[in-house]
């Protein structure tokens, strides 16, 4: 994006707002999001959704749902945090609901940022600007943060060149996106997280440095607690908000997301790699498919770079709404 087009875009969206993530929502919403409307079972299950269909918050409803897999039972589970009215709901629908009402929720927070600006280090695909979307803790994380290791330390786990909130809540992940809202074509340039890894070199340095210490003690548990809690479920939270963010709010058809390879190729990523889960585990869990189609934005600026790629491989991950 040019530095008018994200400034514009940033102006149109809050400084921050809540998200809501329960286990599996990403599953109901790409239902929803992916489904014209009610549809058989059985032809979900020839095709690219059939992996969704065997996910656990979904999976009663493919059972319980005489055969057809409803649009609007799907809609509500997408959504169960905007439920207010239960009359008039169907009994599949209303026992879906309980099953999401009985999850543990995350009352996570997003925030808006802007990134770019010398694009030969900024690890972005063309020169510009991205937009930045911050996944920030919960609520409840600064108790835990203040009862192990102490409120003051927020700033070990933080990178300040790295685009993660200053004030309030701690970021604990972040993506970047490059947007042609004209085309309706979105890239998703990174998805990052520094605070878990943060943690984890801060107990590696403790237990070389101070192995009988207090502070080991305090950061085992916390460590430990953010594993359990956040490991593997913020790479899920994250993709899920920016498909939202994208589709929902500024009407994206079309979204892309890079490959490992050819990813850190385009970004000029020299040093060490992002990790490949990132980039193949992630998107295919949400149905993106491999392509070898370029978002148009991308190919008037890269296109010599992007002929040197293998030609028998994937360049991107796509998900069309």
């Amino acid at each position: 994006m040019t530095p008018d087009d994200v400034i514009r875009l940033r102006q149109e969206l809050p400084a921050q707002e809540p998200f809501t993530y329960y286990a599996d929502r990403e599953s109901a919403w790409l239902l929803q999001a992916l489904m014209p409307d009610d549809v058989p079972v059985r032809a979900l299950r020839q095709g690219p959704l059939a992996k969704l269909l065997d996910r656990p918050l979904i999976k009663p409803l493919a059972a319980e749902g005489g055969g057809v897999m409803r649009h609007e039972e799907a809609a509500v589970l997408a959504h169960a945090d905007q439920v207010r009215a239960f009359d008039g709901l169907a009994p599949t629908t209303l026992a879906a609901l309980e099953r999401a009402f009985d999850l543990p929720w995350l009352d996570f927070e997003l925030s808006f940022d802007v990134w770019g600006g010398d694009w030969h280090w900024a690890q972005m695909s063309r020169p510009g600007r991205n937009l930045v979307l911050q996944l920030n803790f919960p609520a409840d994380h600064a108790a835990l943060l203040e009862r192990t290791v102490g409120l003051q330390d927020r700033g070990k786990f933080e990178c300040p060149d790295h685009p993660v909130r200053q004030t309030g809540r701690p970021t604990l992940a972040w993506a970047r996106l490059d947007i042609d809202r004209q085309g309706g074509v979105a890239l998703i340039e990174e998805v990052q997280s520094d605070w878990l890894r943060f943690v984890r070199w801060e107990l590696d340095e403790l237990r070389h440095l101070r192995p009988r210490s207090r502070a080991l003690r305090d950061t085992q548990a916390y460590e430990a607690a953010l594993t359990a809690r956040y490991g593997k479920v913020w790479p899920r939270a994250m993709l899920l908000a920016v498909l939202m963010l994208l589709r929902d709010r500024l009407q994206i058809g079309q979204v892309f997301m890079h490959q490992p390879g050819p990813g850190a190729v385009l970004k000029r990523i020299e040093g060490p790699k992002p990790p490949v889960s990132l980039y193949s585990a992630l998107p295919r869990s949400f149905c993106f498919a491999p392509t070898r189609e370029v978002p148009a934005f991308l190919r008037p600026k890269r296109r010599k770079h992007l002929a040197r790629l293998p030609k028998d491989v994937p360049l991107f991950w796509k998900l069309a709404f």
